[in-house]
């Protein structure tokens, strides 16, 4: 009897903790003492959090802008809320919220409040064009249209601020939480062990590879990922060919990606396997690791198309190995010479890092393990930070080596990257994979195998709207780049913290049987 009495309590502390594990937004003062948040940092989606639902209308009259009504969901314990439209908006009307001058304020009453603004689109990268609205179609990013708010709020956690976009009924489109294209489309839905990918080509757009290859080869980046949970419905968006080349992530670690309908599959600078990655990029960076982003995306998309058979060993490592850049200081983006920077010599570094970690673990781990140590992470990666998990990784101390790679000359790419002591050409004879040490035993795919992979797909035409989710990723951040991405501010602490309550709930379960 006495067992149970402790072991219950137990149990049901970890169920508690499990079930109120969020990430923390803000100290909570005592009971009874208000508390203020912005709109700067946003929350996964929760039953009770401030939800914003932002409806985009196509203006073929007037081309080149929008019109959005954002309606908002006010939980009972918000006290005080109020937003300020973007900075090229007009306002047309407003529900349950009053002017202020620069701000609207909440009336306090209402259950649903609702903005509606014009506003241009257009949004510019260091790369060219991403969005547009034109008279047949538009293609909006959540940045772009985004309120900004502070609230106030009485009792418990931050209750968050949660968004998304939205198709209007009657309307064509398709929309996820961070973009939304507007206009005729057709739409191929490739199911995964994940969930669901969704490739969206607009009547706009020409399509340069196939769909099935398209699908192929994200389908096996999700596969061959093991950093940060993939997500159960992703969203591709095939770019109308007249905005700029390359691809866009509008929130890093939201399930959306956009990819100019122009980019092929077989090459070294995959672009949808390299968008792909940031949709997996989970960890947040301080200024003198942003390069991180892009480095680590462009060397992944490099080594999948690799080990998708789509491209050579010889373009593969031509790639890894640029002397673009090689003299960066990657920690002082200001001093850049080109927005390339991050792409050619970020990925070398990262490259130089896991062959590094492969040869001082005997191929048992690989830079693969300090994504996911970051990942698991609540703190922005430092170079210190990064420094100290490669080496924590690799087992022994490589802190000189990888701060003198990141701000200094780009370190050397051996010849045998895996340090196995077979020579490249000798792996490339066998049909085994020179990053792949022998005692793991893995095979490059064959072109009939990744073929296969493509059989089951589903076609479908003028498909309304993507499956429906909160919104889960700030657009605060700006992107731009081959790989463009904003970053999210959101740690998943809450997948952390509910696991480990679980596991000790079990634990005391199971003593608690064996002591019985």
């Amino acid at each position: 009897m006495s067992r149970i009495r402790v072991a219950a309590p137990i149990i049901l502390l970890s169920l508690a903790l499990a079930a109120n594990a969020t990430p923390a937004l803000a100290a909570t003062p005592d009971d009874g003492a208000p508390n203020v948040a912005s709109s700067s940092v946003q929350t996964d989606g929760d039953g009770g959090a401030i939800n914003v639902r932002y409806v985009v209308y196509s203006l073929p009259e007037q081309t080149g802008r929008v019109q959005v009504t954002a309606v908002l969901t006010i939980p009972d314990r918000v006290t005080a809320l109020s937003v300020r439209a973007p900075a090229d908006a007009t306002v047309l009307d407003a529900d349950g919220l009053r002017s202020t001058g620069s701000r609207w304020q909440w009336d306090g009453r209402s259950e649903t409040a609702s903005l509606t603004y014009l506003l241009p689109v257009g949004m510019e990268t260091a790369y060219g064009q991403r969005t547009a609205a034109g008279e047949q179609w538009s293609l909006v990013v959540r940045r772009e249209v985004s309120l900004r708010a502070r609230w106030r709020w009485q009792r418990g956690p931050n209750p968050g601020w949660n968004e998304t976009m939205v198709v209007p009924k009657g309307h064509e489109g398709v929309a996820g939480p961070s973009a939304v294209y507007l206009g005729p489309h057709e739409t191929s839905v490739r199911a995964t062990n994940a969930g669901t990918i969704q490739l969206v080509v607009p009547e706009a757009a020409t399509l340069r590879p196939a769909r099935a290859a398209v699908l192929d080869t994200i389908a096996a980046a999700q596969r061959s990922t093991t950093v940060g949970p993939a997500h159960e419905h992703l969203l591709v968006i095939a770019v109308p060919n007249q905005l700029a080349r390359g691809g866009y992530v509008p929130a890093n670690g939201a399930p959306v990606m956009l990819v100019s309908a122009d980019e092929r599959v077989d090459t070294p600078r995959n672009v949808w396997v390299h968008e792909y990655r940031h949709t997996r990029q989970y960890f947040r960076t301080s200024r003198e690791m942003r390069w991180l982003e892009e480095g680590s995306a462009d060397y992944y998309a490099a080594r999948s198309t690799l080990e998708q058979g789509r491209i050579s060993y010889d373009r593969y490592r031509k790639r890894v190995t640029t002397d673009r850049f090689a003299d960066a200081d990657l920690t002082e983006p200001e001093t850049w010479a080109s927005p390339d920077v991050p792409y050619d010599k970020g990925g070398r570094v990262v490259a130089a890092l896991d062959v590094r970690i492969r040869s001082a673990t005997g191929g048992e781990r690989t830079f693969a393990d300090v994504l996911d140590r970051l990942v698991r992470s609540s703190e922005p990666v430092t170079l210190a930070s990064f420094a100290e998990t490669v080496s924590m990784v690799a087992g022994e101390d490589l802190e000189a080596f990888v701060r003198e790679a990141v701000t200094g000359p780009a370190p050397p790419i051996p010849a045998d990257p895996d340090g196995d002591g077979v020579s490249t050409e000798e792996e490339r004879e066998r049909e085994t994979n020179p990053y792949r040490h022998p005692d793991q035993d893995v095979q490059l795919q064959s072109g009939s195998e990744r073929l296969q992979s493509g059989a089951g797909d589903v076609e479908s035409a003028g498909v309304s709207a993507a499956p429906g989710g909160v919104g889960d990723d700030p657009s605060v951040a700006d992107g731009g780049g081959r790989g463009d991405t904003a970053r999210t501010d959101a740690p998943p602490l809450a997948l952390f913290a509910s696991s480990l309550a679980v596991l000790v709930g079990l634990l005391t379960a199971a003593l608690w049987r064996h002591r019985k």
